[in-house]
């Protein structure tokens, strides 16, 4: 079984995959063995499988390399329940609140910003302390401690603020996702960059030699495979469980999905004329 991955890309979406018990990159620069994932040695685990369906990421990076790595990862583990480090640690959680989201909040002109980081960072700790059974965490004084600021927040004319300033906010989000994926679209297709995630969907292009069919989650795939590939979905099959490289194909509506990608109607049909 290959063990040897040529890209960050493939042995971190291989790792995601989970049909291979250990492999890395070229450079060894990522690395997994079973249910964890290693960036540049054994100090920086990258990611664990909990369970067959949940994953925990470390994103507390501090290279611009095992950044990238976290960044492929959680592309590559989007189809499974992800949990981040820095949003259900509570040693963590406790130091941002206390040392950093606290002191701006006392001065912010707008404090709605610092005060929905804090409930957001309070919520996803005790769904995962609920999920992950981990109960003892709320008899630590550092949870107590959290527990009674929040509170403390909680008066009905912070929270109605604070929806307020959450609406506008999701709006203004939207539309910079828009301007954001146009601009990566476009050096995608221009082959300047060969890995980006704005939103739900992946995106397809030939490569520049004519071999592969790249992804915009850095995958490729050999030419022959997908026309393999097409040529069964355009049939009108069943696609359930069909592979294709390492991936397997989960379902096929309006959307395919394969592994970690969901790839719209509109992109096969526009790759299926470069096959």
């Amino acid at each position: 079984m290959k063990k040897v991955f040529q890209s960050n890309y493939e042995a971190i979406h291989t790792f995601a995959q989970r049909t291979h018990p250990e492999g890395c990159n070229q450079s060894r620069s990522v690395f997994f063995d079973g249910d964890k994932i290693y960036s540049y040695g054994y100090h920086y685990l990258l990611g664990e499988f909990l369970d067959a369906n949940t994953i925990l990421i470390n994103d507390e990076g501090y290279s611009n390399s095992t950044s990238k790595h976290i960044g492929i990862l959680i592309g590559a583990t989007s189809h499974y329940k992800q949990y981040y480090k820095t949003r259900v640690n509570l040693d963590y959680i406790h130091s941002h609140v206390f040392n950093y989201l606290k002191p701006k909040l006392a001065k912010a002109r707008k404090p709605q910003k610092y005060t929905s980081e804090i409930f957001s960072l309070w919520n996803s700790l005790n769904e995962y302390i609920t999920e992950r059974k981990e109960t003892k965490t709320r008899r630590r004084k550092e949870y107590k401690q959290l527990l009674k600021f929040v509170d403390s927040l909680q008066d009905a004319n912070t929270l109605e603020s604070l929806r307020e300033w959450a609406k506008k906010e999701k709006e203004k989000k939207q539309r910079k996702e828009k301007r954001t994926l146009k601009e990566k679209l476009n050096k995608f297709y221009k082959y300047e960059v060969d890995f980006f995630r704005v939103g739900n969907l992946d995106y397809l292009r030939r490569s520049k030699d004519g071999q592969y069919i790249e992804t915009s989650q850095g995958v490729k795939i050999d030419i022959d495979e997908a026309r393999r590939y097409y040529n069964i979905l355009s049939s009108g099959a069943n696609m359930r469980g069909e592979r294709i490289a390492n991936f397997i194909t989960k379902s096929f509506d309006n959307l395919l999905t394969i592994g970690c990608h969901n790839i719209s109607k509109e992109q096969i049909n526009k790759i299926s004329k470069l096959l």
